[in-house]
C-alpha cells in the first residue's frame, strides 16, 4: 500500500487538490484494468487443451480474442474456444468466463453493479453515474444490453432462486403475524397496432428522418400486480416485508404462490403466527389471495386467516358518505365527526354497524343522482362489513391499513416503471420489475442469510442478487 502511495504522488504534477483526485482515479482505474487483464489471460492461458464443464469433457476447438468490460475499463483477452467431445458439431463454450464468473461480457463487480442501477434507474442515468464517480464504464448500448440480459435471468431463474433463500430465511423474533396484501397499479405499455387501425400521424419533425420509422405502436396504460408479505409485531407495525412485482399480462396467481410460500416457510418455523389479509376492496385481488391460502388450509398448515379492508380506503369512503347524508356540515364538523368513527373503530367491532344505520337513516334525505352515490357505497359496507373488525384485528397483532402494499405500488412500479417517456414492452417490464422487488427486499438484521460462496452474512436482496449471477453461469454452462 505504500508503495502505491508513492508511485501516486510521483506520477501526480503539481496541480489543485481536486485535479490531483481527478489524475489519481484515472491512474488506479488504470492500473486495476491492466491487473484485471492480465489475471484474465493468465486465466485463459492455463486452461490447458481439454476442460471439463459439469463433468462433460470439452476440447480447445479455435483461438479467439475478445473484449470484456469491468468498471475500470475495457479487458481485452485472447482466449481460446471449446467444444464437447464426442458430439458431432457439439455445443461450444468459453471455458474462460465459466472460470472467471463473467456475466454477459461484464466482470462479477461490473455485471453486480449493473443489476442494481437497472433495478433503480435506466442505464443512460447509471452510465452517467459512474461516469460521475470516475469509473469507466462501457457505453449506454452495451450497459443495456448486459442489464436486460440479467433481468431476463432473474425472472427465468427468480422462482429456484428464492426457493433457496427462503430455506435459510429466518422469521423476526418480535413477529407476532404476517400480513400479505395484493393491490394493482398502471404502467404505460407499448401495444402494437392492428393492421386495420387507422394511420396515427406523424409527428412534426425539425431534421428529416434518417433512419426508416418504426412500425406503428400505441401507449396505453395497463395494471400490473404488486404483492407484499409481510412481518408484523405485536402493535402491527412492519418488521421486515417481501415485495413482489409482476406485469399486467402475467397470471397474478404466480405471484400469489410465490406469497403462499413465503407465509408456508415462516409458519413451519413457527406455527403461531396469527395469519391476515389486508388490502383494499378490489373483488379480483381478494379472490387470488384466499385462493393463496386456501393451498395452506387444505394442507393443513393454516386453519384460518383474518381478513380486513384497509381503514384508509374504509375513511374515504365513509367521508364521501357523510358529505351526502349531512351537507350542511361545516369542514370541521365533518372531520370532528369522522374522528369520532376512527375513534370508535379503535374500540368496538361494532362500529361499522352502528356507522352503517346512521348513513341508512339519511338515506331518504339524499337528494337526485346522489342518492345512488351513497347506495354503491352502503352497497360496499354492506358487502364488506365483515371485514371492517378492527378491533379484533388489532388483537391478532394485524394492522388495519395496507400501507406496505400501497408503499410498494410506488416504489416498485412508479418509481422504475412510470418515469417521463418511459414505456414498456412486456419482457422489459416483466424483468425491470422482477429486479426492482428484489432490490427492494427490506434488509433487516434478523433477516440475514450466509450466501451461498461467501462466509458474512447479507441481506435477502444481496444474497438473492449474488445467487442469480451464479445461476446465470450455470446457465451459459449448459
Amino acid at each position: 500500500m505504500s508503495q502505491i502511495r508513492v508511485a501516486l504522488r510521483d506520477a501526480l504534477p503539481d496541480a489543485s487538490f481536486g485535479e490531483r483526485e481527478a489524475q489519481a482515479l484515472a491512474i488506479s482505474n488504470e492500473a486495476v484494468r491492466e491487473l484485471l487483464q492480465q489475471d484474465l489471460q493468465a486465466m485463459s492461458d492455463g486452461l490447458g487443451d481439454e476442460v471439463l464443464v459439469n463433468g462433460v469433457a470439452y476440447k480447445e476447438h479455435a483461438p479467439g480474442t475478445d473484449t470484456y468490460h469491468s468498471l475500470c475499463g475495457p479487458l481485452r483477452v485472447d482466449r481460446p474456444s471449446f467444444r464437447r467431445m464426442g458430439v458431432h458439431n457439439g455445443p461450444i463454450v468459453i471455458a474462460l468466463e465459466l472460470a472467471a464468473g463473467l456475466v454477459e461480457g461484464a466482470t462479477p463487480a461490473l455485471a453486480y453493479n449493473v443489476a442494481h442501477g437497472y433495478a433503480q434507474h435506466d442505464m443512460r442515468i447509471h452510465g452517467e453515474i459512474l461516469e460521475t464517480a470516475h469509473r469507466l464504464a462501457p457505453s449506454r448500448t452495451t450497459l443495456e444490453r448486459i442489464a436486460k440480459r440479467i433481468a431476463e435471468t432473474a425472472v427465468e431463474q427468480c422462482s429456484r432462486v428464492e426457493a433457496v433463500v427462503r430455506r435459510a430465511e429466518k422469521v423476526p423474533e418480535e413477529a407476532v403475524a404476517i400480513s400479505i396484501g395484493l393491490d394493482r397499479t398502471s404502467a404505460p405499455m407499448i401495444e402494437d397496432r392492428p393492421k386495420d387501425a387507422p394511420p396515427k400521424p406523424e409527428p412534426k419533425r425539425r431534421r428529416p428522418r434518417v433512419r426508416s420509422a418504426p412500425a406503428p405502436y400505441d401507449i396505453n396504460w395497463r395494471m400490473a400486480y404488486v404483492g407484499t408479505v409481510c412481518f408484523v409485531d405485536g402493535n402491527g407495525e412492519a418488521l421486515g416485508t417481501i415485495r413482489y412485482a409482476a406485469a399486467g399480462c402475467d397470471d397474478p396467481r404466480e405471484l400469489v404462490e410465490k406469497m403462499t410460500a413465503d407465509v408456508s416457510a415462516a409458519l413451519k418455523r413457527r406455527p403461531s403466527l396469527n395469519v391476515g389479509i389486508v388490502q383494499d376492496g378490489a373483488p379480483g385481488m381478494w379472490n387470488r389471495t384466499r385462493e393463496g391460502l386456501q393451498v395452506l388450509r387444505n394442507n393443513g398448515q393454516l386453519g384460518a386467516w383474518h381478513e380486513a379492508i384497509d381503514r384508509y380506503h374504509l375513511m374515504e369512503r365513509l367521508a364521501v358518505a357523510l358529505k351526502l347524508v349531512e351537507p350542511d356540515m361545516t369542514d370541521e364538523e365533518r372531520k370532528a365527526r369522522l374522528k369520532a368513527w376512527t375513534d370508535l373503530f379503535d374500540t368496538m367491532d361494532t362500529a361499522i354497524d352502528y356507522i352503517e344505520q346512521i348513513l341508512i337513516k339519511g338515506y331518504d334525505a339524499v337528494p337526485g343522482d346522489n342518492r345512488e352515490v351513497l347506495w354503491d357505497h352502503l352497497r360496499f359496507i354492506r358487502n364488506n362489513k365483515d371485514r371492517m373488525r378492527y378491533v379484533t384485528l388489532r388483537r391478532a397483532g394485524l394492522p388495519v391499513g395496507s400501507g406496505v402494499t400501497e408503499s410498494t405500488c410506488k416504489t416498485v412500479i412508479g418509481h422504475r416503471a412510470n418515469g417521463a417517456g418511459q414505456r414498456w414492452r412486456e419482457a422489459g417490464l416483466r424483468g425491470a420489475v422482477t429486479l426492482r422487488a428484489l432490490h427492494q427486499f427490506t434488509k433487516r438484521a434478523t433477516s440475514a442469510t450466509t450466501c451461498p460462496n461467501r462466509a458474512e452474512p447479507t441481506s435477502r436482496n444481496r444474497c438473492v442478487m449474488h445467487t442469480i449471477r451464479r445461476r446465470l453461469r450455470q446457465r451459459r454452462r449448459s
